[in-house]
Parts: C-alpha cells; structure tokens; sequence
C-alpha cells in the first residue's frame, strides 16, 4: 500500500504540528520564518539567507552570493557575507499543546490540594489553610478561654464564623459571602475599609470601643489591626488616618451622614503630614484660661528681684516645684508643703517667728487662733520657758495691741491681701513698712461662709490639658522647661503656659528625625472618660 499523500494545498511551513510547544509570532501575519522558535520559546530569526563565498577558478578573493529560496534577491549579500534582509526578531506563541499542558497541570495540583485539605486531620488542615501566625493578644490563654468550646488550636471560629464548621462550612461560607466571587458590579463598587461581618466577632471582647469623633466614620477593625501578621500585631500607620483625614470628600461626608450641618464641614482637619497642615492646638486657637482660682505669678517667682534664695542658696527654678512623677511622663502636684512653705512660712507674730499657722482647712485655722492661749503655752514648755504662764500672757497682749480683738485678728489672717503697712517716719526716711504677714486671701479665694467661718476655694491643678494627645516627659527630659514652657512672662494664674504647634514640629518633622507619625501622640480609641 502507498503512503498516503497530503492535501493539494497543504503548507508544511505553517502546520501547528501538536509535537511543537512554539510558533513562530508572525505566524498570524503569514510570515512566519522557516526556522522557527527553538524548544524554550527562543525566536531563532537571523535573516533571509546565509550567502555562500563563490570562487571562480583562478580567483583569489571570490564574491558573495545570495542562497535565498525562491530567487536571488536584488541588493545581493553585504560586502562582509551578510544578509542585506535580516527579519525582526519576534515574540513566539505557545500553542495549544502547551496550554493544554498548562491547564492539565493546574487542575492536577488543585485536586491534590483540595484532597489534602478535606482528608487531611484537622490541626495539618488548619495549618494548611492559614494566612498566618496570629498574635499572642488572639492566641493566648485568656483568649483561649473565651471560646474553650472551640476544637480549633487557632480558635479560628472566634473570629471566623465558619472556622469550626467543616469543609463543608467552609465552601458554604465562601459561597454565599457578600458580594459574591462572581458579583464582580459590587466587588467593583466595594469601598475600602468598609465594615464587614468579622467586625461583629471583635465587638465580642472589644465591646463599647470610643472613636476619636462620635461621627467618624464607620471603619473596619482590620484596616487598622492586621492579623496574621506575626507574634506582634502591627502597628498602624499615618495611611491608616490620611484614608479619611486625607481625603476631603470622605471628611465632608462623614458631616454630611451625622447630620450636622455643612457649615461645620471645615471643623474636620484635612491632615497629611504634622509639620505642614496639622491644624494649630485648640488651646490657643479656642484662648483656653486655666480656671484655678489660685494667684500665682510665674514671672515673679522666676525673675523677681525680690525674690528670697533657697535654703541651699539656689535660685528658684522650675525644677522646684515641678517634679516628675514615677512614670516620668507627668509632673507631680505642687504642694504647699514641700514647694511653698520654704518661702511662705505662715507666720503671723512677728516677735514669735517659730510658730506658724496651720495650712489646708479653714476649719483647723480657726481653731488654731481660737486657741492661742493654749499654743503659747505649749511652746513655753517646749523651749523651756522659766514661766510658761507668764510667757503666753505677754504674747497674747502684744498681739492685742498690734491686732485688737481676736476677731480682727481672724479677719487679717483670713481676707488680708496687703503686703505692706501704713506709712511710718523713722529719722529722716519715711514711707510704708512692710505688712506683718500676707493673709489666706493673698493667694487664695476667700469668702464668707455661713457663720462666722470663711471658705477657701481649693485649688485645682490640672493633670493634662491636651487629653487626647499621648505626651510623656521622660523623653524629653533633655529639653529645658523654658524651650517649651515660656513662664517668665506669665503674671496670670489663668495664663495655659504650653507650646504651640509650631514649637512641637520644629523637632518633630522628617528633616529632624524624630518621630511625627499620627500614633505617636494620638489614639483613634480613647479612654472612656477623659478629663482635660
């Protein structure tokens, strides 16, 4: 029998032979070269032909002619052997075998994982599936106790709705997520950071979270808080915040959908980077006044020229009275005792400097006057007075006739607030004397109470004024007060001695190099009850 022949019009060249995983990539064209690609997909193309060297008998040099099939063509070989009509290189096609192979491939090792996955056990399985290794705060044992009923090392049901549920739980899960993995309009439209159903298993432990604005808008607890990341969930970061404070339509909207109106569109930062358009501290936007009721001068105590100097001989300075607490991020309180009765002593006998007035209570003050008698004669004994009787009967007329009654003596101690006395000639110089004492009401508030027992107002000293910013001392301890702090020219209680925005990012910008990310100073989840 004889071979069988093939088809009149059948072209050897372009026959996609099913052995061949390459073609040509101007095959399409109708032009594809003769060599075709090589086994890795490589286009072998050089050119039309590969001129042979010709030599005539009795020539030494011979010429260069053209091997092109089908006919010579007009320009002939380059005068160096080379082809005057090189083809451009192109890019090859797989063909259908290799996709075939491809396809098979893919569906082969999707079998063997999906046959893994259902008859494996179930803590391999779990490992298999997982994105990740969660962080100790949803992996540890408190955790853990919370959903002890959960078969699950990973506790992947306490926050996964089908975690717990099987392969099959699992495909059902998957089919009817919303949108769908075929709704490609809605995933199309879906927005970022929009909230989802895990969101409903963090309110779970995390129930009753503050938002730094009650008309922030909703946010997913996972855009912030990646899981699956490692021991330590990460920290978020400034694209957390500029995804809303970033984008002004996002901030007008979120005006817009709490129902306020557009007019206060404006009271929403637009915030990119701190040292640029982080807005000014409401404290001296707003000319906040500190409400305490105490009359302090900062200026005063820290360039008076009649200042006294320290036991020690030291200046006052700031360091005095504003000591770090244990932490180091806050200032204890100022307290009279330790701070203020080195230079106020409260003394109100000028012949008697060792016995001073009690301080803190009205009550203990009054009682302490009333009982004079009985004060001297306690420190008669303890001096060692030779009459103790004798000694409290003299200081008690001597204050008769500086102050008269008791009663008035009470009403200088509670309400006085002169420093100096009446005018007075001594030789040749005359002018005011000094006061014997200042009374209660020269740093205090002080009325009348109900009888005859006066009411100190008490003082109230402010822990933080900016309380939803993170602010610590200890790290900036190597700063001097004053770089921040400009006391030396406050002579008001009332005065909110703190640093602008504009002293804060003189340091915190990326040219110093100190951290100005939004976290380092704010926390989109507030205490419950923040006092300023």
């Amino acid at each position: 029998m004889s071979e069988q022949l093939p088809a009149p019009d059948f072209d050897a060249q372009n026959y996609a032979r099913p052995n061949q995983n390459w073609i040509c990539g101007h095959a399409c064209e109708g032009n594809a070269c003769r060599q075709g690609p090589d086994a890795n997909g490589r286009c072998r193309a050089t050119a039309e032909c590969k001129p042979a060297l010709q030599i005539q008998p009795g020539e030494t040099k011979g010429r260069w002619i053209c091997t092109r099939s089908g006919g010579a063509c007009v320009s002939g070989p380059l005068p160096d052997g080379s082809c005057c009509r090189p083809i451009a290189k192109c890019s090859p096609v797989p063909t259908l075998r290799i996709w075939r192979g491809r396809v098979t491939l893919a569906v082969v090792a999707a079998s063997c994982a999906g046959l893994l996955i259902l008859l494996g056990s179930p803590p391999w399985r779990n490992r298999f599936i997982s994105p990740g290794e969660i962080s100790r705060a949803h992996s540890g044992e408190a955790f853990a106790a919370l959903f002890a009923t959960n078969h699950f090392k990973e506790n992947c049901q306490a926050c996964h709705v089908a975690g717990n549920s099987g392969p099959h739980g699992i495909m059902q899960a998957a089919l009817h997520a919303e949108p769908g993995m075929l709704d490609l309009k809605k995933l199309v439209q879906a927005r970022a950071a929009e909230p989802t159903a895990i969101d409903e298993a963090c309110l779970k432990c995390h129930a009753g979270r503050n938002f730094h604005q009650p008309n922030a808008p909703p946010i997913s607890c996972s855009f912030c808080h990646a899981e699956h990341q490692g021991r330590v969930m990460a920290a978020t970061t400034d694209a957390n915040c500029i995804f809303c404070h970033g984008d002004a339509a996002k901030l007008a909207n979120a005006k817009a959908e709490s129902g306020k109106r557009k007019a206060e569109t404006s009271q929403i930062p637009l915030i990119h980077h701190f040292a640029e358009d982080h807005p000014q501290f409401r404290f001296v936007t707003q000319k906040w006044r500190d409400p305490d009721t105490l009359k302090f001068n900062h200026a005063l105590h820290l360039t008076g020229a009649t200042m006294p100097k320290l036991p020690g001989g030291e200046k006052l300075d700031c360091a005095f009275c504003h000591q770090p607490d244990v932490t180091g991020a806050l200032m204890k309180p100022v307290a009279f005792e330790k701070n203020c009765r080195v230079c106020h002593s409260l003394q109100f006998d000028p012949g008697t400097p060792q016995l001073t007035l009690p301080h803190g209570s009205a009550e203990f003050v009054t009682a302490f006057l009333r009982s004079l008698p009985k004060q001297y004669l306690n420190l008669a004994m303890k001096e060692n007075a030779a009459d103790a009787n004798g000694f409290a009967v003299e200081k008690i007329a001597n204050l008769r006739t500086l102050f008269g009654s008791g009663e008035e003596l009470e009403q200088r101690v509670f309400f006085s607030t002169a420093t100096a006395g009446p005018a007075a000639q001594i030789g040749t110089v005359s002018g005011s004397t000094r006061a014997f004492f200042p009374g209660c009401a020269y740093c205090h508030e002080v009325k009348s109470g109900a009888g005859d027992l006066p009411r100190i107002t008490r003082p109230v000293q402010a822990e933080r004024w900016l309380a939803p910013a993170k602010f610590t001392h200890a790290k900036h301890a190597n700063i001097a007060c004053a770089q921040c702090h400009d006391a030396v020219h406050s002579k008001d209680t009332a005065d909110v001695i703190l640093p602008a925005k504009e002293t804060c990012a003189a340091c915190h910008n990326p040219r110093a190099g100190v951290a100005d990310s939004c976290a380092t100073c704010h926390s989109f989840h507030p205490p419950q009850t923040a006092a300023r």
